[in-house]
């Protein structure tokens, strides 16, 4: 390898780094993005592979009214967020990122969103006879319209001029997204599973659920190398927004939550949901190194890790090691 193209990959940032064009990817600047996506390959799934002839039966027969209106807004809002985030990243957060690493991890995840949202396409045409009842319900539900419009707030923010503190910002925006939003939609789908009902419907989700997991874990790793190559972003008034953000994305989901169980289904509880959602805010913000968000918080439906199995292996809520943020030294080069 030439010393200028050791340079070139030497020099390398997430954002705000020199635009090489060179897809050099051996030896890399950040093997973390390149660990996220040989993830998200292993985790390929296909939705179509999972027939839904069953779920037609037992939501027309076997769902009460709580039931099914569980299902359809869960559905209602999990359909919207995966079409919001599609767009996010390809046409607002990956333009900004100066790492072909992490760039090629970003077009593969783009790729999941789509899927994602070919997922719920065949949920919502199985119990629906109008699909657009569930896509539209945002037009008749103000909480899920309120819902979406933040959501779509929070990821203008990067839009207009680009400053590296609203870079990190939609970073945690993302971890809120990827790590909270999803996860009282996934809770009504686990929750009907529990007591053997649309089982193929929460096969969906829980593949689904692995994605996200991981698309988490990206942006995570994501904040700990901006972090290290960007330090200064990192002051006191950055952190006061981000725990806003995460505290604002735990009372939207709480309400959210509550509003799709009606004051309880099948034993779920407005405490319960509120507990599981500030439980996983903790888990989340312990993985950014900060101080638990909602000291004392436990667990209250530690049920849901076997439920979310995919084909016997457990989504692991707590996954992610401590990563080495610096680049490997292949090559002896000083990165």
């Amino acid at each position: 390898m030439s010393n200028t193209l050791i340079e070139k990959v030497n020099n390398r940032r997430l954002i705000e780094g020199p635009e090489d064009r060179v897809m050099c990817i051996s030896p890399l600047k950040h093997p973390w993005a390149m660990e996220a996506f040989k993830k998200f390959r292993q985790n390929d799934w296909y939705p179509e592979s999972i027939a839904m002839g069953d779920d037609v039966t037992c939501y027309r027969n076997k769902l009460d009214d709580a039931e099914r209106r569980m299902y359809d807004k869960g559905l209602a809002f999990l359909s919207n967020l995966d079409a919001f985030q599609f767009e996010n990243l390809t046409t607002n957060i990956s333009v900004h990122v100066t790492s072909p690493e992490v760039q090629m991890a970003f077009s593969r995840q783009a790729y999941e969103e789509a899927n994602h949202v070919t997922a719920y396409s065949l949920m919502a045409e199985a119990v629906s006879s109008n699909p657009l009842d569930i896509y539209g319900m945002y037009e008749s539900d103000p909480v899920l319209a309120a819902k979406n419009q933040l959501v779509l707030d929070q990821n203008d923010e990067l839009r207009g001029e680009f400053t590296p503190e609203k870079f990190a910002l939609a970073i945690v925006s993302n971890i809120c997204l990827e790590g909270i939003y999803f996860y009282s939609g996934f809770f009504a789908f686990y929750l009907l599973a529990k007591n053997g009902k649309m089982l193929k419907s929460a096969d969906q989700i829980k593949y689904i659920n692995r994605d996200e997991e991981a698309h988490l874990g990206f942006f995570i790793d994501m904040y700990h190398c901006l972090k290290q190559e960007r330090p200064e972003i990192f002051t006191p008034e950055f952190y006061a927004k981000a725990e806003r953000m995460v505290r604002s994305a735990v009372e939207l989901e709480t309400a959210w939550g509550k509003h799709i169980i009606s004051g309880g289904v099948l034993g779920a509880t407005d405490m319960i949901v509120t507990d599981r959602i500030k439980w996983l805010a903790n888990q989340r913000v312990e993985r950014l190194g900060w101080a638990p968000l909602y000291p004392g918080v436990k667990n209250p439906t530690p049920w849901v890790e076997k439920v979310s199995a995919v084909n016997g292996v457990e989504v692991n809520f707590f996954e992610g090691k401590p990563t080495d943020y610096q680049a490997g030294g292949a090559l002896d080069m000083d990165f």
